[in-house]
């Protein structure tokens, strides 16, 4: 037993020295900056945002992204990713239960400018500037209005651990007054030199917000 004893605290021993220079090892910034503007960052993410794209080009909206909208230098966007986006073409059907749109450039360009517009707001915000919910209400967080002039409220929650609250991992929600919705940030603080994405979980079912 005292062999055990002795082999634990050797391993703990090591954990919490391992911060000498013969463990240390430098693995650069956390890719959540990004020398670039928003535009450039998603198109160097191929299995997020290929979709995105195809989207923000079919409404016009490429100059939201690059950062040469004159009205909107700086912008945050809640990003629905691909996944989002095939779930959309996929569901939206007709009385007969066939797809209404089997391509991207099949959805109407107005429909896909107020898609956007509705997840985009004006500068930079990271999740740290929005306010927390009143638990177990639908008040608290942080209202603001959407660049397509819908009422949004952004708030963090606390989670729970093990059942004990307050005390697991922070989260971040978008909810739309407008419409209901509720949507659950799956990775925020993207940021890039125009902008902060804050990107939406797979399950995110697409619509206006």
């Amino acid at each position: 037993m005292k062999k055990y004893i002795l082999l634990t605290i050797t391993i703990l021993a090591g954990i919490f020295t391992g911060c000498g220079d013969d463990y240390f090892h430098d693995t650069g910034l956390a890719d959540g900056k990004h020398d670039c503007t928003t535009w450039e960052y998603m198109k160097t993410d191929h299995e997020n945002w290929d979709s995105t794209i195809l989207i923000i080009e079919r409404a016009g909206l490429q100059s939201l992204f690059d950062g040469t909208d004159p009205e909107n230098d700086e912008i945050t966007f809640f990003g629905p990713t691909n996944m989002s986006i095939m779930q959309f073409l996929f569901k939206t059907v007709d009385d007969n239960y066939e797809m209404l749109y089997n391509s991207i450039n099949d959805i109407p360009v107005e429909l896909c400018k107020q898609i956007i517009l509705s997840h985009v707001i004006k500068g930079k915000k990271k999740s740290t500037d929005f306010d927390f919910e009143v638990k177990g209400t639908l008040t608290g967080g942080t209202e603001t209005k959407n660049l397509a002039g819908n009422d949004l409220r952004i708030y963090r929650a606390k989670g729970e651990y093990m059942g004990i609250p307050d005390i697991g991992p922070e989260a971040l929600y978008v909810h739309s007054l407008t419409f209901g919705h509720i949507a659950l940030i799956a990775s925020s603080n993207i940021e890039t030199t125009n902008g902060i994405v804050h990107s939406l979980a797979t399950t995110y079912q697409l619509s206006e917000l």
